[in-house]
């Protein structure tokens, strides 16, 4: 009786379980062909130069890391399973009866349970190393496994990209608002100066000045002249002589004129030349100010344009997707070797618990 009781016990806990299993396994489980490929994200944009030497020594792989997780978020989006379901039939196929029993979708399954199974059956996996990107696809179909990985990679690229583009069109929306206020505020600086130059006349005044200056200086000349000439003539002749008198209305106009320019350089007069250059500089500096920085927000409006436009990221495949001439899974003689033992361990264990009881009753 005891015989028969160890001998069920052994059909029921391992046995039978073993010999369903393993024709689950051998004969019924989904076999699945993996298709792979290898990329690299290229960053397209320039990079600024490191400002000192440690910088440079540092890695510059923070970037390919994010835009690799990016991505890898993106693959295993809703989004990204419905762009390849609508391709691909996706959702048809795992309700289809290419998929076994157990991993099959149902009428009854909800969206939640498609996109898990769409995620069990991609793999991803970032290279540090390397700084490259692992993608594999699972599927009944080699081809269509293929297929599915060439067009999941195109739609990474064209996403990040996308990323790129969405915050460059932002930076190109507030530069086209600073060149239109700079070119606002150098087209009034402008204005001011023109402003400026009609209500003195001058277009220079550092010019009238310099002018001032040749004429001071050959009125100086002239006015020494004309006093040695004076003298010269007093040896000789009376002072209340026509010539001597004329000579010395002469001397003293040249000398009050003089005096103007004198005082019109010094900032005495009304006209407060000094003054006046120093407001005309001014005002020449803001417009040479706003023309810079005018001029370099153009430089970075060209800038943004191009980023805005042209694609950032480029998707470098270092190995093509491949095509798969083997399932790779399941695998099958791992699967029922760990069956074996697992089961053999239950057995043993519910033996042993059995044998305890029965020998504490005895």
């Amino acid at each position: 009786m005891m015989k028969i009781l160890k001998n069920i016990r052994f059909l029921l806990l391992f046995l039978l379980p073993f010999t369903l299993i393993s024709y689950y396994i051998l004969f019924v489980q989904t076999e699945l062909y993996e298709s792979s490929s290898t990329v690299l994200i290229k960053d397209l944009k320039p990079s600024s130069t490191p400002t000192d030497m440690l910088t440079a020594l540092m890695p510059t792989s923070s970037s390919n890391i994010q835009d690799s997780k990016l991505i890898e978020k993106f693959i295993y989006s809703t989004e990204m399973f419905r762009k390849v379901d609508k391709k691909f039939s996706l959702k048809e196929h795992y309700m289809s009866n290419k998929l076994d029993f157990l991993q099959r979708m149902y009428s009854f399954s909800s969206s939640e349970d498609f996109l898990k199974l769409y995620k069990k059956r991609l793999v991803i996996s970032y290279d540090e190393l390397s700084n490259t990107l692992d993608i594999a696809c699972l599927h009944t179909d080699p081809k269509r496994a293929k297929e599915m990985l060439q067009y999941i990679i195109v739609e990474a690229e064209k996403k990040l990209n996308m990323y790129d583009k969405e915050n460059g069109n932002e930076l190109l929306d507030f530069i086209k608002n600073q060149e239109k206020q700079n070119k606002k505020v150098l087209l009034h600086s402008i204005e001011t100066l023109l402003a400026y130059q009609n209500d003195h006349k001058t277009i220079d005044p550092s010019i009238d000045i310099r002018a001032k200056s040749t004429i001071l200086a050959e009125m100086e000349k002239k006015v020494v002249q004309k006093d040695i000439e004076y003298a010269n003539l007093k040896q000789y002749m009376n002072t209340n002589s026509i010539e001597l008198k004329t000579l010395s209305a002469e001397i003293k106009s040249l000398k009050k004129k003089r005096e103007e320019i004198r005082s019109e350089l010094s900032g005495v007069s009304k006209n407060e030349l000094n003054e006046d250059l120093f407001e005309f500089e001014t005002l020449k500096s803001d417009v040479e100010f706003n023309k810079e920085r005018y001029k370099q927000t153009l430089i970075q409006l060209d800038m943004a344009m191009i980023q805005a436009t042209q694609n950032a990221k480029n998707f470098i495949v270092i190995t093509k997707p491949t095509l798969a001439e083997d399932y790779s899974s399941p695998d099958k003689v791992k699967n029922i070797i760990t069956l074996f033992m697992v089961l053999f361990m239950i057995y043993g264990i519910i033996s042993m618990i059995y044998s305890i009881i029965k020998d504490h009753r005895d």
